[in-house]
C-alpha cells in the first residue's frame, strides 16, 4: 500500500547512513514528489514519495489504540487502515463543528 502524504506530516527520509527528519508542505505532484522541508536544509526540496516514510506522532498512535479497542483484533491491515481512517474523518468533522458552533456563539 502506497503512503500518500498530506501537508504537515512528519517524515524520515529514508537513508540509513543518514536519516534526515522533515515536514511536508506539498502533497504529492503527477510524478509522485512530495516539498519537504528538511530540520537540516534552508530550502524545501521535492523528494519522491517511495524515499520517505511517515514517523507517527506520538498522540496518534495513543488515538490509534484508543480506536481499535472498539475493532476485532484479527482484522487486516486494509480494514485496520479504513477504520482508522473514518474514525480519524469523523474526529475531524466534530471538531469543526464544534469550532464553528463556538464561534457562532461567541
Amino acid at each position: 500500500m502506497k503512503t500518500c502524504f498530506k501537508f504537515g506530516d512528519h517524515v524520515r527520509f529514508k537513508d540509513v547512513e543518514n536519516p534526515v527528519f522533515g515536514v511536508v508542505l506539498e502533497e504529492a505532484n503527477t510524478r509522485d514528489e512530495v516539498t519537504v522541508q528538511f530540520i537540516s536544509e534552508e530550502k524545501t526540496e521535492l523528494v519522491y514519495s517511495d524515499d520517505l516514510e511517515l514517523v507517527i506522532h506520538p498522540d496518534t498512535a495513543r488515538l490509534d489504540w484508543m480506536i481499535l479497542r472498539d475493532y476485532p483484533e484479527d482484522m487486516d491491515t486494509e480494514d485496520r487502515n479504513f477504520a482508522l481512517q473514518a474514525e480519524r474523518e469523523n474526529i475531524d468533522t466534530f471538531m469543526r463543528l464544534d469550532a464553528k458552533q463556538q464561534g457562532t456563539a461567541a
